[in-house]
């Protein structure tokens, strides 16, 4: 068995770093590849120096976003290592080793499904694979937390160690290579956000599920990457949500021009809430 980690940077070379130095002792990984999307600060600085025998410290070649990042990362993974097992982590999550093997440990005892991540400690990584209304509630932060809320207590109410859900957050999780293969990867279409649900959607096609360990954990510092880019302001990115929404909807739920005009409605009506969240956030001490 052979286990790969990707990390992806984007101008947080400090917090990638970090991460790679906790994980560097775990047994698990054969391999940490740190992609860099062509940071624009001191990244390859930091995180040059931690290229040895088990990390490998590549360039992207190219800001091509999430999908694309983790993407390049994984095909250097299956080209020059012949990983059986993929982790995706961004630079802002934690683990335990312990938390890793569990959750390779879940894909070879349950080869249907395709992706396993354990719970969050902090929010919400799991969520029902959306549908047009799906889609157009996940553009409202409210609405889509509370549905969040209600799936995770579904998760720890359940008597199965494994619990089957719709959607797995990008933040962390190992998918199997045969799956990621069967899925064809991330959709490179899309530039931030909806990666997981067209992964989803992808992996269902082929026949595999999505999984969260129920009483397995890991910590996750909320987008402190986006959050430093855009200056903590959900509105400011979310013109990403719009734009990989709309992959989505045409290419996987084929919308109509009349759904299409409801979802631009709704996505104006979110980024009000998003800009009065921002002002609140703003007064906050």
């Amino acid at each position: 068995m052979n286990t790969s980690i990707i990390i992806l940077n984007f101008n947080d070379g400090e917090r990638t770093a970090a991460l790679v130095k906790k994980i560097k002792s775990y047994v698990l990984f054969d391999h940490i590849i740190v992609v860099d999307n062509l940071s624009t600060d001191n990244s390859m600085d930091i995180l040059l120096p931690l290229k040895d025998a088990v990390t490998d410290v590549i360039s992207s070649g190219s800001n091509g976003g999430y999908a694309r990042g983790n993407n390049f990362g994984i095909l250097h993974a299956l080209k020059n290592y012949g990983s059986d097992y993929i982790f995706v982590a961004n630079p802002d999550v934690s683990f335990t080793e312990d938390t890793a093997m569990q959750m390779v440990q879940a894909l070879k005892d349950h080869p249907e499904y395709g992706i396993v991540a354990p719970n969050v400690r902090q929010g919400f990584n799991a969520w029902e694979l959306p549908g047009f209304a799906g889609i157009i509630q996940s553009l409202f932060l409210v609405a889509f937390t509370l549905h969040k809320k209600r799936i995770r207590e579904n998760i720890i109410l359940s008597p199965e160690e494994l619990v089957q859900t719709g959607v797995v957050e990008g933040s962390f999780f190992a998918i199997s290579s045969k799956a990621y293969k069967a899925a064809r990867g991330f959709d490179e279409r899309t530039f931030l956000y909806a990666e997981e649900i067209i992964m989803a959607r992808r992996l269902l096609a082929a026949g595999y599920k999505e999984g969260v360990l129920r009483d397995c954990y890991y910590d996750h510092l909320h987008s402190a990457s986006i959050k430093k880019l855009y200056h903590s302001s959900k509105a400011k990115a979310f013109h990403h949500f719009r734009d990989s929404f709309r992959v989505y909807n045409r290419y996987y739920l084929h919308t109509t021009h009349f759904q299409n005009k409801v979802f631009d409605l709704a996505y104006a009506a979110a980024l009000l809430e998003r800009h009065i969240y921002d002002g609140v956030y703003k007064l906050l001490p």
